[in-house]
């Protein structure tokens, strides 16, 4: 006997589900009967929230995003972690959300979702202006900067430099994130004696 689950919770469940396969599987050894064999389900019901195995995909990247912005948020907002901590922690989100993100698939890098990747990563680099604007706020030197804007610049800057090459191993997105943290560093003023 199947359970009766409310719709969203349902349709949640599907890209749980999907989601994790992706990841596990990558796209294209992923198909919509290994999802439906996972939650117990029938096509009717996938078909139902999804047209296509390209529309739950989207969906999934779509959730993976909103957790990582969610993850990445905690981290800057949390005033028990030292700023140490907060750069270890991102750099590691950052370098994470590359390997799952090249795991799914050579897909999510081709022409057809290069849509989708902007908007994703303008997405991300809007909900986080906010709070990386707040951490500058209380750790800058000179308060003649404006943190939003320093904010921005940083922020898309960051995005700029990962963004120039698609092929990219976790010790260059670490070379990036380390290059981005003197230069932050610079421009608030907080760089210790002699790293100049």
């Amino acid at each position: 006997m199947r359970i009766s689950k409310d719709p969203e919770i349902r349709k949640k469940e599907l890209i749980e589900t999907a989601l994790c396969l992706f990841l596990k599987k990558g796209y294209e050894k992923t198909s919509i009967r290994d999802i439906l064999r996972e939650v117990k389900g029938s096509p009717g019901m996938f078909y139902y929230y999804f047209s296509s195995k390209e529309e739950i995909f989207e969906e999934a990247i779509k959730y993976y995003v909103e957790n990582y912005i969610k993850g990445l948020i905690e981290i800057l907002k949390d005033e028990r972690i030292s700023l140490v901590d907060k750069y270890n922690k991102i750099v590691s989100s950052v370098i994470k959300a590359f390997e799952d993100l090249r795991s799914f698939s050579k897909i999510y890098y081709s022409p057809q979702y290069f849509p989708l990747r902007v908007k994703i990563s303008f997405e991300i680099l809007d909900k986080l202006i906010e709070p990386f604007s707040q951490l500058i706020e209380k750790i800058k030197k000179d308060p003649q900067l404006d943190s939003k804007r320093c904010a921005v610049f940083i922020l898309y800057g960051v995005y700029g430099l990962l963004h120039e090459n698609l092929e990219i191993e976790s010790s260059y997105v670490k070379g990036i994130m380390d290059f981005i943290l003197l230069i932050t560093k610079r421009i608030l003023g907080i760089y210790e004696e002699g790293e100049l």
